[in-house]
């Protein structure tokens, strides 16, 4: 049988007798229990589209120049062959000078990996929800958000954990500034003859080097269509000094943002050397990389030295990343922690929270024993059924930002320093 097969999970809210999808995704195993008399079950694993996007593998993108991360996000969407169920792609907050020129063609490289790059160069917010909608937030998405759901002592179970290493008194963050070629350059070489007989395709990936140091990466753009003679030539001797055999070479050039995928054919009547071959264009520099530090004394002689150390890959402003350091210094400067909660269907109330909550949902609780009580977005979702009707769901979470950012002109909103502060 195909694995490849559609899987749906919903529930319906006795309550409110509201149909609530919970799941979709794609069966990738089926085990069956063996025996006549055995179990008669089959354990059944599926995935959802993070899946999908992990498998599939980026190759042959531009680089892209000054655009938004959800643009970028949804070319690497784009670039998936099994599209999700849905997108709720929020409009990004940075504008990034240079994207996906430091992806890597040559070996393998997922989709979600430069997803996550592009996300973490935002700050933003990835992931699926349950109904199988892919959702990307700005890092501005939740500022100012309200909460979705509000419990109190109604959890059946909480983790809360007081450690020193859920607290930050330093953060760095690092931002990659690029420097670019004026003319075009010599980013690919081939560095020796290839042996190509009649009526043979040859498919080589040439990745983009440094022209004054060969071993170290550089991205490219504006890219020169390669020219017969100039960028490639074809020769009946290894060593060129053969017969010229380059109008026989058919050559077709997929030039991307990180390298080249060369597709050589010999379309004459005898076998040539591919003698020189090479790949023009404007080099993107990714060697100097300025990190931004926000350090919070007071923290030290209580707590110690807890360093942060966020890599944004395509952030290139260091002011940004500044402001990036600071607000995360900010938010985790306690070792409060509350990592998870769970919650029974105890009322109707509870079971259609239960049924309703979903990852991105802003929650605010409060508990006595422990003393939280605070607001925490939905981070995973954990849902066990034993029986009908029985819904079970652990809640991974992370602290939400109490402070207000500034809006312009909307009252309790506007007044910078007083009611809020001035997100990044």
């Amino acid at each position: 049988f195909r694995l490849v097969i559609g899987l749906l999970v919903q529930f319906r809210d006795p309550a409110t007798l509201t149909v609530h999808v919970k799941f979709i995704g794609t069966i990738v195993s089926v085990t069956p229990a063996p025996g006549f008399y055995g179990r008669q079950r089959s354990e059944i694993v599926a995935t959802d589209w993070i899946d999908e996007a992990a498998r599939a593998t980026v190759a042959g993108l531009p680089t892209q120049l000054n655009k938004r991360s959800d643009e970028i996000i949804s070319l690497l969407i784009g670039n998936v062959p099994r599209s999700p169920a849905s997108q709720l792609i929020g409009t990004g907050r940075e504008t990034f000078a240079y994207a996906l020129d430091t992806a890597r063609d040559d070996r393998p490289n997922p989709g979600l990996q430069e997803i996550a790059r592009v996300t973490l160069s935002e700050m933003g917010y990835f992931y699926c929800k349950g109904n199988g909608q892919v959702t990307f937030e700005a890092r501005s998405a939740r500022i100012n958000q309200s909460y979705a759901g509000e419990f109190y002592q109604d959890m059946s179970d909480l983790v809360v954990t007081t450690d020193r290493d859920n607290l930050f008194t330093r953060v760095q963050v690092v931002t990659h500034p690029r420097v670019v070629d004026t003319p075009a350059v010599v980013l690919y070489r081939l560095q020796s003859s290839t042996r190509i007989d009649v009526g043979q395709t040859v498919t080589l990936l040439g990745p983009y080097t440094d022209p004054n140091d060969r071993a170290s990466r550089v991205g490219g753009y504006d890219m020169v269509t390669p020219v017969a003679t100039t960028d490639y030539t074809f020769n009946s001797a290894a060593d060129g000094s053969g017969t010229d055999l380059t109008a026989s070479l058919t050559v077709v050039a997929s030039l991307g943002g990180n390298g080249v995928r060369w597709e050589l054919t010999n379309a004459g009547g005898s076998t040539g050397y591919v003698t020189k071959l090479q790949a023009r264009g404007k080099g993107i520099y990714d060697y100097e990389t300025p990190v931004a530090e926000a350090e919070k004394a007071s923290l030290l002689a209580t707590y110690g030295e807890q360093v942060a150390h966020l890599d944004l890959p395509y952030m290139n402003s260091p002011a940004v990343g500044s402001d990036i350091a600071t607000a995360t210094r900010n938010l985790y400067d306690t070792p409060l922690n509350v990592a998870s909660m769970t919650v029974s269907p105890a009322t109707a109330t509870l079971q259609t929270q239960i049924l309703e909550r979903d990852v991105g949902d802003r929650i605010i609780f409060s508990e006595t024993v422990t003393g939280v009580s605070d607001q925490y977005y939905i981070q995973s979702v954990d849902l066990e059924v034993s029986a009908p009707g029985s819904p079970r769901v652990t809640w991974g979470l992370v602290p939400a930002d109490l402070s207000i950012g500034w809006s312009l002109g909307v009252t309790n909103f506007g007044e910078l320093g007083q009611s809020t502060y001035l997100s990044y």
